[in-house]
């Protein structure tokens, strides 16, 4: 089909421009969870990504596995691999693999780039007939809408870069051990009372409350 095509030179394109935009970017690699099947790679996340499937450890199996940003070494190179929800089938996940530990800098690339490569990637499978059913097309979108959200909500209180507010958003869903969406949502139900077009989503458990509490609690003292 045309849209796949397409989807995929696009795809490739955003990876590359990733690469390309990272100094000491070695490579960038896609795949689909919970096969780990490999949608794209560029220079050695081809083999990087495939050696953390087949040993089922690593940055990319906890991102996979957690629904949450992890970070790592893999081959003696520093890893970010950031999940992308797709609802319940399990997330796509952007790996990026580094000469050097991740920065500040690297992560705000990483993070206006993700959204890009990870709806390119849902076109490709929701055109195909595989992986994607219209409902998590749907959940997506909607995951991602409150994680801007509460990007926005963040950079309101504590003025600063989207990049900032994001790396905020993470820190917390790390040291929580809770998804990255759900402290999200969790933080937009705390600082707005409620959500928009939520009656088919899974409502964020207790810690992530409490984790987005805390985090608006420090931001007004």
């Amino acid at each position: 089909m045309e849209q796949v095509k397409f989807g995929g030179e696009l795809i490739s394109r955003l990876m590359t421009h990733l690469c390309e935009r990272l100094d000491g970017c070695l490579g960038v690699g896609l795949s689909v969870w919970p096969d780990g099947a490999l949608l794209r790679a560029v220079g050695v996340a081809a083999e990087l990504d495939q050696a953390q499937v087949e040993g089922r450890e690593g940055p990319l199996v906890d991102a996979s596995r957690d629904e949450r940003q992890a970070a790592g070494k893999v081959g003696g190179l520093d890893v970010v691999a950031v999940p992308g929800s797709w609802g319940d089938g399990g997330p796509v996940v952007l790996t990026v693999y580094l000469d050097h530990e991740p920065e500040a800098e690297d992560l705000k690339a990483i993070e206006e780039i993700e959204p890009l490569v990870a709806t390119a990637a849902a076109v490709i499978e929701f055109c195909a007939g595989e992986v994607l059913r219209a409902d998590q097309m749907v959940r997506m979108v909607q995951h991602r809408r409150y994680i801007e959200q509460a990007k926005g909500l963040l950079m309101g209180a504590r003025p600063c870069p989207p990049g900032d507010a994001f790396e905020l958003l993470v820190r917390a869903s790390q040291h929580a051990n809770v998804k990255l969406r759900d402290v999200a949502m969790a933080l937009v139900l705390v600082a707005c009372g409620q959500l928009e077009d939520a009656d088919d989503m899974s409502m964020p458990p207790k810690i992530a409350y409490d984790t987005a509490q805390r985090l608006w609690e420090a931001l007004h003292v």
